[in-house]
């Protein structure tokens, strides 16, 4: 049919739906729902937007008129406001709950009219509207056909009629506002049935749902209600429409729960709502760890605040950890470079399978090309292949580094003991030569054509997970997927290469964001991402990677109440995928491949377990607390072990780079948490007048052992580091973080004095959240402490532990911190 828009132009056909579009096959284009999707069961069709307003022809419109159904009525156009028959098109619960009584739409409907609100007021886009919802929201008013689906509700037709009327009013004060025009319609409902839930008939809502709004309030806190319009009841959403949620015990709602004001006192540390597995999204929810952090800054700010002010400085001047004086691609001689490579080659024998686009043997015949007496290159004279190769021979070199650096099981005879020191002192070099070979295809347009230009920065972004070079605070741009997006290589399903570069890109990716407990949205999707899976590894790991983005995807929800039973059963689930998938790993590559799924599993459960914890605390549900810190403690366990064991582990000699930095991540992870739970401890000892003088020493020794576990994971961190070839930028911001937690414990354990007391008030005010250590029975507590001794000793026995000399603490007063070590102590805590 042929169609004419509002600019006079004629078009032959109006679009065909988006999934014929996308399949290229002929579309009849009849609404709501094609005859191709409706034969193929595709319930997602839908017609893309087309500029303009669209009015059908007159043959058009008298054959649809024809095969109209009598009961449609034909509702005249106002020009200035949109009728109630045009605002029917928005896509209302009503209409979906109605579709559903429809077989599904075995046999669709004729077609009618695409009903659209005329756009002849020019000021109706961006125009600010305030009356319906008491907010200057912007609103553009050019709406298209609704699109109508099949859906599933858990309302009743009466609630949806409540819900619709309210939306419908909303949206007609809406436009009223906006052309000035007003209308009077009655949008009440004054014939309807007395609800199983409650509510008054007429304009008034009388005592009952006074009484219904009372016991709301008993029943569930922070619920957004439904104001009452013109007669028709209250709606509690949470409570009388989601049997589910009666209780305010079955929602996880610690998430929601941050206190602005608490933030403020924790400057310069900011909230990350979208990394949930993330130290600082854990300390802005738990006032016991902030307590830490507010005496922290006091004492920073007190005595070193000329320090604060000139870091601050320095941190917004955004000094590069890759600065360079001169502007030139500088390497190491031809023979060292490729001593190097080839000792790559020899320690990661399965490079092909972690690292496929990594082909050191291709560079070895670069460097022997390119190289010459002087291995000087001007970026600007370098054709883009060339370019991108000595890229890659810089993050071959890098990546060689790591290897020998963060292993400890790797003995280098004299000879290469040389190479490795003449390595370590080009490191600041080859870093430089990354930055400036990126800034050099950042200025070329073919760059972004390219797929070695792909493969180039897949690999940095690769060398960026593993390094530690690289603060927290480091901000990831996601350029590989970017790139790969921009070439259409996730959709690739022929050029094998392709496919595999996808495949690594794909699950380096989800791995550097899962881990944070964010959602890899840029290719979690089949519309992002319709790749073939021909990577080993990526096909051990892809149902494990799908269940860990849905999981993420669950506690990042924001527009509904999450199920507190739901995270619970995702947390078991997690656990069987996991034990599916390493029951997939034979190969060295695929058990390598399984410790980094492994770590990112045994970080996101510590994460849960905590959060689990502190909402069972916020219920004063102690029971659920005990048997839920027990597996804590447990997993605690596990996971220390699991980590200095495969840094000890013969097998992995050489590998470790593959996995060492999120090992410490988590044991940084597992300081912050031990933190807290002291910190629930002293504010015990401090606050609370008990009543059992067993539980008040259990207590107490609770606090002990906690420290001591913290003792032993500082011994163990600075005796690995002892054996390593070089120091490890994460270790030491780790063992600088552990001294001074173990310096602010010094603080706490002190006598109590009116002076002290100030001093450690002053910072931040008690925290006003249930502490469940005051709630427990002393068997119960007796029992945890006699877990935690049992943890603290499986780490160190505590004969070989008191023969070595015990950490000791240097300034209690200002938590360890001097003038000279007040760099390395702050930017351990916030870089």
């Amino acid at each position: 049919m042929n169609v004419m828009d509002i600019r006079g132009r004629k078009m032959k056909k109006p679009p065909a739906c988006v999934q014929c579009r996308k399949r290229k096959i002929g579309c009849d284009r009849v609404k709501p729902i094609c005859s191709n999707c409706q034969k193929n069961g595709k319930s997602d069709c839908f017609y893309p937007d087309v500029p303009g307003q669209y009015v059908v022809s007159n043959s058009a419109s008298q054959t649809i008129n024809g095969s109209r159904d009598s009961n449609v009525i034909d509702v005249p156009h106002n020009p200035e406001l949109a009728s109630m028959e045009q605002i029917r098109e928005y896509n209302t619960r009503l209409q979906l709950l109605n579709a559903q009584h429809q077989n599904h739409r075995n046999s669709p409907g004729p077609a009618e009219p695409a009903q659209f609100i005329p756009r002849t007021v020019q000021t109706f886009e961006n125009k600010p509207v305030s009356s319906a919802n008491g907010s200057a929201m912007h609103l553009n008013w050019v709406q298209g056909p609704a699109i109508f689906d099949i859906m599933t509700s858990p309302y009743t037709q009466e609630e949806v009629l409540w819900k619709e009327m309210d939306f419908l009013k909303s949206r007609l004060l809406e436009l009223q506002e906006i052309t000035g025009k007003k209308v009077d319609v009655d949008l009440r409902i004054d014939h309807r049935k007395q609800s199983g839930t409650g509510g008054g008939q007429g304009g008034s809502t009388g005592d009952d749902d006074d009484d219904d709004d009372e016991d709301d309030a008993d029943q569930v806190t922070s619920v957004k209600r439904f104001k009452p319009m013109d007669g028709y009841r209250s709606i509690n959403e949470f409570r009388d429409l989601d049997p589910q949620f009666l209780d305010a015990k079955a929602v996880f709602g610690v998430f929601h729960d941050r206190d602005n004001d608490l933030l403020s006192t924790l400057n310069p540390m900011v909230d990350t709502p979208n990394s949930v597995f993330n130290v600082p999204f854990l300390v802005v929810r738990d006032e016991y760890i902030a307590q830490f952090y507010g005496k922290f800054n006091s004492v920073t700010k007190t005595n070193f605040n000329d320090l604060v002010s000139q870091w601050r400085h320095n941190k917004n001047a955004g000094v590069s950890l890759y600065s360079k004086g001169d502007s030139q691609i500088r390497f190491p001689s031809r023979s060292l470079t490729q001593e190097v490579i080839t000792k790559y080659i020899t320690t990661v024998t399965d490079n092909n399978s972690l690292v496929p686009i990594l082909k050191p043997k291709d560079l070895l015949q670069t460097v022997e090309l390119l190289f010459g007496r002087e291995s000087i290159f001007g970026p600007s004279k370098l054709d883009l292949p060339q370019l991108v190769s000595l890229g890659q021979v810089a993050l071959c070199l890098l990546l060689a580094y790591e290897t020998l650096a963060s292993s400890v099981l790797i003995p280098l005879r004299d000879e290469q003991l040389t190479m490795f020191t003449h390595l370590r002192d080009w490191i600041p070099t080859l870093r430089a030569n990354v930055q400036l070979i990126r800034s050099e295809l950042d200025r070329r347009t073919d760059s972004s054509r390219s797929v070695d230009v792909l493969r180039f920065v897949a690999l940095w972004k690769y060398y960026e997970t593993v390094t530690d070079s690289c603060g927290n605070d480091v901000f990831d741009g996601d350029e590989d997927v970017h790139l790969a997006r921009h070439l259409s290589i996730n959709h690739e399903s022929q050029n094998q290469l392709l496919i595999l570069l996808w495949n690594f890109i794909y699950k380096n990716y989800c791995w550097r964001h899962l881990f944070k407990g964010e959602i890899p949205a840029m290719a979690a999707g089949s519309e992002l991402n319709s790749m073939t899976v021909i990577d080993p590894l990526l096909n051990n790991d892809i149902s494990l990677l799908n269940f860990q983005i849905d999981m993420v995807k669950y506690l990042h929800t924001r527009d509904s109440v999450m199920s507190l039973s739901k995270v619970l059963g995702l947390k078991d689930l997690f656990r069987v995928r996991l034990h599916e998938q390493n029951k997939k790993c034979y190969t060295t590559a695929a058990i390598i491949n399984g410790v980094v799924d492994s770590l990112i599993y045994h970080n996101s459960m510590l994460f849960i377990d905590y959060y689990l914890l502190m909402q069972y605390e916020s219920l004063k549900e102690i029971e659920k607390f005990t048997e839920c810190y027990r597996e804590f403690l447990q997993l605690v366990q596990e996971t220390l072990f699991y980590v200095f064991s495969n840094l000890a582990n013969l097998k992995f000699a050489g590998y470790e780079f593959m996995f060492a930095n999120k090992s410490f991540v988590t044991l940084d992870n597992i300081c912050h948490m031990v933190l807290g739970l002291y910190e629930r401890c002293h504010q015990s000892a401090r606050s609370l007048t008990f009543s059992d003088d067993n539980l008040k020493t259990e207590i107490g020794q609770q606090g002990e052992t906690l420290t001591l576990l913290l003792r032993k994971i500082l011994m163990l961190l600075q005796d690995y580091s002892k054996n390593r070839k070089v120091a490890s930028i994460q270790i030491n911001k780790l063992v600088c973080k552990i001294r001074t937690i173990l310096e602010y414990t010094a603080l706490c354990a002190k006598p109590q004095q009116t002076t002290l007391d100030q001093n450690h008030t002053e910072s931040i005010s008690p925290p006003k959240s249930v502490n469940a250590f005051e709630n427990m029975d002393s068997p119960s507590m007796l029992k945890i402490v006699n877990k935690l001794r049992g943890i603290s000793e499986s780490l160190i026995k505590s004969d070989f532990y008191g023969q070595r000399k015990p950490f000791e603490m240097v300034h209690p007063d200002t938590l360890g911190i001097t003038r000279e070590n007040f760099p390395a102590i702050f930017n351990s805590f916030y870089s």
